[in-house]
C-alpha cells in the first residue's frame, strides 16, 4: 500500500469539509479524495487553500 502524505489541514465538522494547505510552489499532486479517505472522513468534501496566511486566519477564526 502506498504511503500517503497528508498536507496540513483543518476539519470543519458542521459543514463536513476539510481544508488543505498546499503552497502554490508545491510539487504535490492534489489527490484531495485520497487525503479525505485517509483521514477516515468519506462523507466530507475537500478543498485547497494556497495562501498560508489565509489558511492560518481561517483556522484561528474557527477556534473562536
Amino acid at each position: 500500500m502506498k504511503n500517503v502524505k497528508i498536507p496540513p489541514h483543518h476539519v470543519i465538522e458542521p459543514s463536513k469539509e476539510v481544508i488543505f494547505y498546499i503552497p502554490k510552489k508545491s510539487e504535490t499532486t492534489q489527490e484531495i479524495s485520497v487525503w479525505v479517505k485517509e483521514l477516515s472522513l468519506p462523507d466530507y468534501k475537500g478543498m485547497v487553500i494556497n495562501s498560508k496566511c489565509m489558511f492560518n486566519r481561517f483556522k484561528n477564526k474557527q477556534c473562536e
